[in-house]
């Protein structure tokens, strides 16, 4: 009976571990209760200000330009 308490409790508190984590958005063996560092915070204001998007947009275009310039390349040769 001690065990199966034991056991209950352990995975009680491995549950809420992995359920906070999972309800912020962070991988499941990070510590739940740690302040989000500056490096996530320049990350998320980023994303409200749309630069996120915006850049990969600008790579998209890139890569669609690159793409065609490769196949003029392949079809000279």
């Amino acid at each position: 009976m001690k065990l199966l308490f034991i056991f209950l409790v352990a995975g009680f508190m491995v549950g809420l571990w992995f359920g906070v984590n999972i309800g912020k958005g962070n991988a499941l063996y990070e510590n739940p209760f740690a302040e989000p560092g500056i490096l996530q915070d320049a990350h998320d204001s980023a994303d409200d200000q749309g630069v996120i998007e915006k850049g990969q947009d600008y790579l998209d275009e890139k890569k669609e330009r690159v793409k065609e310039s490769l196949k003029e390349i392949v079809e000279d040769i």
